[in-house]
């Protein structure tokens, strides 16, 4: 049976507005336009207990990324990336915008993974540059070098990491999806690009063999990793796909949307076949944000303090 958990303020309607931590944590964003009154939302699963986290300006993004000295939660913004400890109670590092907007853009920051074999953190940006961060030990985090597409692009939507690839993927607001060449201390190499793949890619997950790009007019399409060809389309939601979460180790895929529909998708790891698990109508409002953790999913819906899980 669903349950309820009160948040300490509303979500703001961003996508995939949920992240939570291998123990036990989900976050949220919460946007003002107000000064001060912007917030990061936290809320402990074990304990039931809910407050507020650092305050946060015209936050994008947010992601727990699970780094080999434990969980820390990444904030994008307009003004850089702020890696908090995994209860938001100390900032560990601060990577600031390469450069300044010109008078008719806004500069900033949007989604992050973790490249395990590097132990690199990786900042998609809205030059679509991506930004790898060296993060082998908690207090010693030095950025690295910024890398740019191999051509014209817009600005990143997304970011993983592929295993089988051992490749960084990211996905822009243009729909282009792009592989990056990891690199230990030069900048990546953007290797191929899957031009206008989609119209307005939410998210991008890795899923074995395959990869997963979750389109806002609420499409899945699923790619073979390695040659990045077209296995599934799968129409996924009725109106806007606003997140998407995945469990790579048993090849689940959660997707939330405006519709106030959750859908849970079985995708095949080596075949890259998607089949509908379960369906469910969680709330009448905007949903937002999904995430998954060891009691289940917890959702959060646009301008509601309800965690639904």
């Amino acid at each position: 049976m669903a349950a309820a958990s009160q948040l300490t303020s509303g979500a703001s309607l961003l996508h995939n507005n949920l992240a939570s931590s291998s123990t036990g944590y989900v976050a949220s964003i919460h946007n003002s336009l107000n000064a001060g009154q912007g917030k990061l939302l936290l809320h402990a699963l074990a304990s039931g207990q809910s407050k507020d986290g650092p305050e946060v300006v015209q936050a994008t993004s947010i992601r727990y990324l699970e780094t080999l000295h434990g969980p820390v939660l990444v904030v994008t913004s307009t003004n850089g990336t702020q890696v908090y400890t995994e209860d938001a109670s100390a900032l560990i590092f601060f990577l600031p915008l390469s450069d300044q907007a010109g008078p008719d853009s806004i500069r900033y920051h949007q989604a992050a993974c973790f490249v395990p074999t590097t132990q690199h953190m990786v900042i998609g940006t809205s030059k679509g540059t991506i930004w790898p961060v060296s993060a082998v030990a908690a207090g010693q985090y030095v950025q690295l070098h910024e890398s740019a597409p191999s051509s014209p692009t817009a600005e990143v939507s997304d970011l993983c990491f592929s295993p089988i690839a051992d490749a960084v993927v990211s996905v822009h607001n243009n729909g282009d999806l792009r592989l990056w060449q990891v690199s230990e201390d030069a900048p990546y190499t953007n290797s191929d690009v899957v031009a206008n793949l989609c119209q307005a890619p939410v998210r991008v997950v890795s899923l074995g063999a395959q990869l997963a790009v979750a389109d806002g007019p609420g499409s899945i399409f699923i790619l073979d990793a390695t040659t990045r060809e077209l296995k599934a389309e799968v129409t996924a939601h009725g109106r806007w796909l606003s997140a998407a979460v995945s469990r790579e180790d048993i090849g689940l895929l959660v997707t939330v949307g405006e519709d106030t529909v959750l859908n849970v998708w079985q995708v095949d790891p080596s075949e890259g076949i998607v089949s509908l698990h379960h369906s469910t109508v969680v709330a009448d409002k905007l949903l937002c944000g999904v995430a998954l953790h060891g009691s289940g999913a917890s959702v959060v819906a646009y301008d509601s303090a309800r965690d639904q899980r």
